[in-house]
């Protein structure tokens, strides 16, 4: 046997005694990712009248707390059970099944379900629960149950007005007078107001700090070209705890800026032959869309805009014009809202002749 001979056979004897000490060697299995969603958390109950109003988020991890497709998320079933005290044990029973697809008659608003149940028995305790389906069918741990009571409550306001300021909303509503079925209410009546925008949900606290004795309420925490959505709640108590009523109908406005530019200044016409140049200081406002031309022939009057839309630089050439005649200019500052400025400090200008 020759050395090129000897060398080949004892590296196939490493590579076979490499292989059958890796027959036995064990390496950890690949499992995939539980498919079953998470337990509901953070489930709420707020009971209104003979109605009791759930939300919770929807999950976003799996059972095994990993990160979790929307995509593998079926929807969620929703349990009731009515206290009884002499049963140790509630009885829950399925009362509804939403889909993420198509959640009606829930809504899914910013991450969040919100389910209404109801109409129910006064004074009676109602538990809840809800479980998370997986879309393949699996199906997570029932949720913490919840508890509250629905109690005959004041009637809502039955009409609210919206009317949107510069980054305000003025409203106003009816006065509450009696309970929701009817019968004369003679104790306290506030009201509390709630705000969502487009894509929101009311938040849990009112934009009040107290129940208001009025029946109107400027919001002055409103943003310009924002729509904001109201309801309003009549309440039955000065302070915590109280009953508030069912939603009145919703009103809606969006703020708009009202209040126009200053008036551009420095305006400046200098007559050339067969055009008259303008120049003029740019408005310090953050705002500004652009400027109109205005010119006449008779001074301080019948001024015609020379431009459709607002010119968005500080300089203006104006060639319809005549040699030899007079021509008056101001100037005027536009905002995005399309609030328009009093005119500029008007300035004449005689085109000249060509020689």
């Amino acid at each position: 046997m020759n050395i090129r001979s000897g060398w080949f056979l004892a590296a196939g004897l490493a590579v076979a005694v490499a292989l059958i000490a890796s027959c036995g060697r064990k390496t950890a299995p690949l499992t995939p990712a539980s498919p079953r969603p998470e337990t509901v958390h953070d489930l709420k109950a707020v009971a209104r009248d003979a109605f009791v109003h759930l939300s919770w988020p929807v999950p976003t991890k799996n059972a095994e707390g990993k990160n979790m497709s929307p995509a593998d998320l079926f929807g969620f079933r929703v349990f009731r059970a009515e206290i009884e005290q002499d049963r140790k044990r509630a009885r829950f029973h399925q009362v509804a099944e939403l889909a993420i697809a198509d959640p009606a008659p829930a809504s899914i608003r910013n991450g969040t379900v919100f389910w209404s149940d109801g109409p129910l028995k006064y004074g009676r305790v109602y538990a809840y629960r809800v479980i998370a389906l997986g879309i393949k069918g699996d199906v997570a741990s029932p949720s913490l149950e919840v508890r509250t009571a629905p109690l005959l409550s004041l009637a809502p306001p039955r009409t609210v007005t919206a009317v949107g300021g510069e980054e305000s909303v003025q409203l106003a509503w009816e006065t509450v007078t009696t309970r929701a079925d009817g019968s004369v209410f003679d104790g306290f009546i506030g009201y509390n107001v709630y705000r969502r925008d487009d894509a929101g949900a009311y938040g849990e606290a009112p934009l009040n700090k107290e129940p208001l004795r009025t029946t109107s309420y400027k919001d002055g925490t409103a943003k310009n070209d924002k729509t904001y959505f109201y309801t309003v709640r009549a309440v039955d108590s000065p302070a915590l705890p109280w009953k508030e009523s069912l939603d009145s109908p919703e009103a809606t406005a969006t703020p708009r800026k009202v209040t126009p530019p200053k008036q551009p200044t420095g305006l400046t016409v200098v007559p050339g032959v067969g055009r008259v140049f303008l120049t003029w200081n740019e408005n310090s406002e953050g705002d500004i869309a652009g400027y109109y031309i205005y010119r006449s022939s008779k001074g301080g009057r019948d001024r015609n805009r020379l431009n459709d839309k607002p010119l968005a630089r500080t300089t203006y050439s104006d060639e319809t014009v005549d040699a030899g005649r007079s021509y008056y200019y101001v100037v005027t500052a536009v905002d995005q809202s399309g609030n328009e400025s009093l005119p500029s400090k008007e300035q004449a200008a005689i085109p000249e002749k060509l020689r």
